[in-house]
């Protein structure tokens, strides 16, 4: 059953012609005849229960009430309308909101500095940040942009690469003038291991050299599910931790507090993505941002991966 009194087009219809004062005109405008027209508003006044128009021939007045209406509801059509128009020009705006997912230790270390340099180029652009340290935990549609290893290819994220993560087995000077230095994984069968077991990836028990792969154990191992506290326990000299990004140890090893170990065996590497949902990819904010993102990202991770290659000799692959 229609429900005109919940259809602004047939309010907006009624105050045509009650300002025109004639269903003819205002149906011709309308791209209908004055028969449909006068059906619609008939429709209306039975919907509502009160007439909207006293009819004498072909000469229509309004009622009282309908007069009421239009001074009720007309201000709130064009607020409506107003508020609509603005949405959509908010679509190919800066200004606006954006909610980022991220793991906590890249957010914590590697986004907040980002952020900080994209606000200073896009002040009007606000954030909405949410941590998990499972990527699941932010991919549930309730952010506009996810930063995670992928693809995981749903059909409502638009995905786009950015690098390939590369991981350093390293551990602290200490531990290694103690303990010794490992250079083929048959070695760590006399260290003690330092075991990442967060959700946000796959923790495979190989190291890759070319197209080698070979399994590993530790002589003992503790395990942290948190990569912030894993790299703190390899820089007190706990034992040796495979699988820490270069991201989180580039500044570590540049100090002396981790050196690279393995002579470039290394777990498998994945790749970083950004995400966002199909709906947010149309907003010019999160297209700006993306693409801001993704060059500089590659960028910083360029800059990093080529020294750690020349100065450290980390095999980057």
């Amino acid at each position: 059953m229609p429900q005109h009194r919940y259809d602004l087009d047939v309010w907006k219809l009624l105050f045509e012609v009650l300002r025109e004062g004639a269903i003819s005109r205002v149906a011709i405008r309308n791209g209908m005849d004055r028969a449909q027209l006068s059906r619609i508003i008939a429709g209306l006044e039975e919907e509502v229960g009160r007439p909207l128009l006293s009819r004498s021939g072909r000469r229509i007045t309004p009622t009282q009430f309908a007069l009421e209406a239009q001074a009720s509801l007309e201000p709130l059509l064009k607020q409506f309308e107003d508020r609509l128009g603005k949405l959509a020009r908010n679509q190919d705006s800066l200004l606006g909101s954006i909610r980022l997912g991220c793991m906590p230790g890249f957010m914590q270390h590697e986004i907040v500095p980002m952020l900080v340099d994209f606000l200073k180029i896009c002040p009007e652009v606000s954030f909405d940040v949410t941590v998990d340290h499972a990527s699941a935990g932010y991919m549930k549609g309730d952010c506009d942009v996810m930063l995670y290893y992928g693809p995981v290819r749903k059909k409502w994220l638009v995905e786009h690469w950015v690098t390939r993560s590369l991981f350093v087995a390293c551990a602290s000077p200490e531990y290694l003038s103690e303990r010794g230095f490992p250079k083929k994984p048959a070695d760590l069968s006399s260290h003690s291991g330092i075991l990442f077991t967060g959700d946000c990836r796959e923790h495979p028990a190989i190291l890759q050299l070319g197209r080698d792969e070979v399994s590993y154990r530790f002589k003992s191992e503790i395990r942290f599910n948190n990569i912030l506290s894993a790299k703190a326990a390899a820089i007190a000299g706990a034992g040796i931790i495979l699988d820490l990004p270069a991201h989180h140890c580039f500044a570590d090893i540049v100090k002396g507090d981790l050196v690279p170990v393995l002579d470039g065996w290394h777990v498998p590497n994945l790749e970083n993505y950004i995400g966002t949902t199909t709906e947010a990819a149309g907003l010019k904010r999160v297209r700006t941002f993306v693409d801001w993102y993704i060059e500089r990202r590659r960028q910083i991770e360029g800059e990093q991966n080529q020294r750690l290659q020349k100065d450290y000799h980390v095999l980057i692959s």
